[in-house]
């Protein structure tokens, strides 16, 4: 079978022939359909990450989508890049059956493996962390991104009144106008938190409830002037990096 593979930490994968794997106990085998390349792949292919380096050569993929030998849709997760073993990455993998996610019959597999995890870590970062209720106001920072573009639109369907996105490039802003923010203001490099605290200020229509924030840096602590007492800011990323000076 085909498979994407690094061979080498830091370099692009390539295509290779691989034996097509054997599922032991407890595992079964997905002919995938669709696999994304995630910031988590990114990361983990670098040889940087938290993980440490992983062994090479190794099929990279921490999520996907396909279809189990009796022809059922499935979402899967694995732990290449995390721990020694294949991801989503060629053709056939071998997973976990307590693992895998059966979907709805006609379920965009693309689509699917397109939101994957960053729709889940959205959801629960506004509902289970968040803690949002039903009439509250929301600011979604990197609005742009995949977890961003969930929450604006999980935000709505949640019951939020308002929804103000923070967004970096113009095509970024565009999406969260079309997927229902309110607001949006954009992000520059140049920001400082004062002037940002400011403009998300200026987009909303009184103190803001909860925080949804995947960037952390100066975006966050502009953002943190803007809640109200009792309000909450769920951070589940450093993407903007960090801010090491700066007063709520």
């Amino acid at each position: 079978m085909r498979a994407a593979t690094i061979i080498r930490c830091g370099q692009p994968p390539v295509v290779v022939s691989r034996p097509v794997p054997v599922p032991a106990d407890g595992m079964v085998t997905v002919s995938v359909t669709a696999a994304p390349i995630t910031p988590l792949d990114l990361l983990c292919a670098s040889g940087t990450s938290y993980f440490g380096a992983p062994a090479v050569p190794y099929v990279p993929g921490v999520q996907g989508v396909g279809t189990l030998p009796d022809g059922t849709a499935v979402w899967f997760p694995t732990d290449a890049g995390m721990r020694p073993g294949d991801g989503s990455m060629a053709e056939q993998v071998t997973v976990p059956a307590s693992t895998v996610i059966r979907l709805p019959a006609g379920a965009d597999h693309r689509l699917i493996a397109a939101l994957g995890l960053s729709a889940v870590a959205a959801w629960q970062a506004l509902t289970w962390r968040g803690e949002l209720r039903p009439g509250e106001q929301v600011v979604v920072l990197g609005g742009g991104g995949v977890v961003g573009q969930a929450a604006i639109q999980l935000a709505r369907l949640a019951g939020a009144r308002r929804v103000i996105a923070a967004c970096r490039s113009a095509a970024a802003q565009e999406r969260a106008h079309r997927l229902g923010a309110d607001a949006v203001v954009p992000l520059h490099d140049t920001d400082d938190v004062p002037g940002l605290a400011e403009r998300l200020q200026d987009a909303t229509d009184g103190p803001v409830d909860l925080v949804l924030d995947p960037l952390f840096g100066i975006p966050a602590a502009a953002a943190l002037r803007t809640l109200r007492r009792g309000g909450r800011l769920v951070n589940l990323g450093s993407a903007a990096g960090r801010s090491r000076r700066w007063t709520p």
